[in-house]
């Protein structure tokens, strides 16, 4: 059964449920294995959680003992709900069931967003088996800059603001389900290091990041043509290092596909895990048919 969480479960239960947090095969999105986040983060996280209006912390108690807790967050205007939380000892696809019974009876006609460790084998199972499409699959790699040296990257690489915008938009190419599209992250350019490299005057391919103070993440590459490029992919990758090393960065965290994990690897990130992202469209449950696997 999913309980709604007090500040005093948060206390009693953390420790418990932190230790799971740092298992791919017993947590979700975002992993606290990766090197980067911290204990006290996670207690931080979880205390936030609780307080504000827009989200909510959930344990799991079967009776027999607390085996973890679920928590989500969402964004009424944008229609828009994700995971961020699902660290369960046993019971995973009891805990996902009575938490899709939750969110179709509160969040009809949003869109939610669940990312997982490929680890979590029962987790995914259960996803496939219920209406959610795999959107992402990517491995997750961390960059710690306490011994980085800048270096030297080719001149076509050009930084990307509002006043050369229209560069980015001629190489990224959002899919429909992506939520970070050109238009919103145009509405919100200064949260963004965007990098775009460009041959014979033409752009054709782009990195862009987000982040602050001193942790940052890519979101994603792209190339015009589709076609991966590995020498442009690794100056891109370098002049991304370099202006988060003068921003005062401490880690990097970058979700890649199979073709640039070399690189990476020689640039000096380290390698977390494989990564999945499902999606679904939320539909209401008719009332007759209901179930109250919560209080």
């Amino acid at each position: 059964m999913l309980v709604k969480a007090t500040a005093e479960d948060i206390r009693k239960y953390g420790e418990l449920v932190y230790s799971l947090a740092l298992d791919p095969a017993k947590s979700c999105y975002p992993t606290y294995g990766d090197g980067i986040k911290t204990k006290a983060g996670f207690f931080d996280a979880a205390r936030r959680a609780i307080e504000r209006e827009t989200s909510e912390v959930l344990l799991f108690d079967t009776e027999e003992r607390i085996e973890g807790w679920v928590s989500y967050f969402w964004v009424p205007e944008d229609r828009y709900l994700q995971l961020d939380g699902f660290n369960i000892n046993r019971g995973t696809e009891q805990a996902l069931a009575e938490l899709l019974d939750r969110i179709k009876t509160e969040f009809a006609g949003y869109t939610a967003y669940f990312g997982f460790p490929a680890d979590n084998r029962e987790a995914v199972a259960f996803l496939r088996t219920h209406g959610f499409k795999c959107i992402e699959q990517d491995w997750n790699h961390s960059f710690f800059f306490d011994s980085y040296t800048p270096k030297e990257y080719d001149q076509r690489v050009e930084k990307i603001s509002c006043e050369n915008f229209e560069k980015f938009r001629a190489v990224y190419h959002a899919d429909p389900e992506t939520y970070w599209d050109c238009d919103r992250i145009f509405e919100r350019i200064d949260d963004w290091i965007i990098f775009v490299y460009g041959q014979s005057g033409t752009p054709i391919a782009t990195v862009f990041l987000t982040g602050g103070e001193e942790y940052f993440e890519i979101y994603g590459t792209e190339f015009a043509d589709g076609v991966f490029q590995e020498a442009v992919f690794r100056e891109l990758l370098t002049a991304s290092l370099n202006e988060c090393k003068r921003l005062g960065a401490k880690f990097l965290t970058y979700f890649c596909g199979e073709e640039e994990r070399h690189v990476l690897t020689e640039l000096g990130f380290r390698c977390v895990g494989r990564y999945v992202l499902y999606v679904t469209e939320i539909t209401a449950v008719p009332p007759d048919t209901a179930q109250c696997g919560f209080r």
